[in-house]
């Protein structure tokens, strides 16, 4: 019980605020002026260059835009994912608001909280023509958009420039190509692996799964079983689920991966292949960072992960996760606060974001050669073409059924469970979380 009370603190001081802003507001002594002001709700950061960003951000929309004031404030992380919702119920809360896509968004989304976003977004100069389409669908409820993304976190594979031109191998872009490449890897060195994988902390192995679920299942059927819609009993019943399982198996007893994966921690995957011990990786956009730093800057390139050849999924899909901004349903300045969530995707303004603290732009439209290195240029560009986004299985899928899957790869991986026994349980734990629903 201790060990909560800081956040329930957290959480009363939050609400308290959002109350008092709401009575000042309200009394004959505020401010009477024709200054709109929004209240602007984000997370608290411990470092500097971040919270120098917003400073110059927010002064500079202020100076272009004079008859309008944001109110910044920010809340640790635990109190703001259980207060948030509470306060936008009220007037107190909000007009612009942080949050992380998928269910975090929905959920408030579905209970009537946040502003239907799409007819604004595609009035010309607004973020409808500044950001890839499908990079709205994270933040897409019921055909209706109600978030914009400000930036991305996504993966891709990694590979040793040197030992692939050396060896004249070519980047896989296929799963069969990736299965034979992994055996050339071996004929060529036994002691190199082709693929660093650290399952330690279970989450590498789910986004392992997650992109094939998207590109064997299909990213429809894969939506409608992450949000258990439908009748229970047809719940995760497609059989590519059981095919993606059985893919990650093929790889391992193909010798892709270095010994014991799930034994492996993630950051020592990441230095297994910055010492080139292994062929490839598949990482995300914050791996150059320790790639660089542990001695294999300029020595390494990267791919989208392998297409499934008889997948259902459009494979010109990629795994990322996007974080933005809402709008409160009950915003009383609607124009004000859509031209500030505007600002934030121009091109200007993200190019500013990855120069002062490294943020992944979702419009890479402004960014120059002293934006990033090279790998990180190459990416943000590449993000503009996503055909749309995986859907990460412990980011969109029920608490319950999601952690169960975390521990089912392991077994899976492990070959104590077969993917057939392993879909079983799912399966029934999906059915039980959707009985439960109601």
């Amino acid at each position: 019980m201790g060990e909560n009370l800081p956040v329930w603190g957290d959480i009363m001081k939050l609400i308290r605020l959002a109350a008092a802003a709401s009575f000042f507001a309200c009394t004959s002594f505020s401010l009477a002026s024709a200054e709109t002001e929004l209240k602007l709700w984000n997370l608290t950061s411990s470092s500097d260059a971040v919270n120098k960003h917003w400073e110059e951000v927010i002064a500079t929309f202020e100076e272009a835009h004079p008859g309008i004031k944001i109110n910044y404030e920010t809340f640790p992380s635990d109190a703001y994912k259980t207060g948030l919702q509470v306060a936008l119920a009220s007037d107190a809360g909000p007009d612009i608001f942080f949050n992380w896509s998928g269910e975090d968004a929905a959920v408030l989304a579905r209970n009537g909280l946040t502003a239907d976003l799409t007819e604004i977004g595609a009035n010309p100069g607004m973020w409808g023509e500044k950001i890839a389409p499908g990079m709205f669908d994270a933040f897409t409820v019921g055909g209706k958009i109600h978030g914009v993304p400000t930036h991305l976190i996504t993966k891709y594979m990694f590979y040793n420039t040197s030992f692939f031109a050396d060896n004249n191998l070519s980047v896989p872009t296929t799963l069969g190509e990736l299965k034979a490449s992994c055996k050339a890897i071996r004929d060529i060195n036994p002691r190199m692996s082709p693929i660093s994988l650290g399952n330690a902390e279970k989450w590498k192995g789910v986004h392992y799964i997650s992109t094939l679920n998207q590109k064997i299942v299909g990213e429809a059927q894969v939506a409608k079983d992450y949000a258990l819609d439908g009748n229970a009993k047809e719940l995760f019943s497609d059989p590519g689920y059981v095919e993606a399982l059985q893919t990650l198996v093929d790889l391992s007893q193909a010798g892709c991966f270095n010994k014991a994966p799930n034994a492996t921690t993630a950051d020592a995957s990441r230095s297994l292949f910055a010492a080139g011990q292994a062929a490839m990786i598949y990482c995300g956009n914050w791996c150059p960072g320790t790639f660089d730093s542990e001695g294999l800057e300029g020595g390494y390139d990267l791919a989208r992960f392998p297409a499934a050849e008889n997948g259902k999924g459009n494979q010109d899909y990629n795994f990322a996760l996007l974080e933005g901004y809402q709008i409160s349903a009950r915003t009383k300045n609607m124009d004000a606060a859509s031209t500030f969530v505007n600002f934030l995707v121009s091109g200007e303004t993200q190019a500013k974001r990855a120069r002062d603290f490294g943020r992944l732009p979702v419009n890479a439209s402004h960014m120059g050669e002293e934006d990033g290195t090279p790998i990180f240029r190459k990416i943000a560009k590449d993000a503009g073409s996503y055909a749309g986004l995986v859907l990460i299985l412990d980011v969109g899928l029920e608490k319950s059924v999601s952690e169960h899957y975390l521990s089912i790869i392991q077994e899976v991986l492990n070959e104590t469970k077969t993917p057939e026994q392993a879909m079983g349980e799912i399966r029934a734990r999906a059915q039980k979380a959707k009985e439960q629903q109601g």
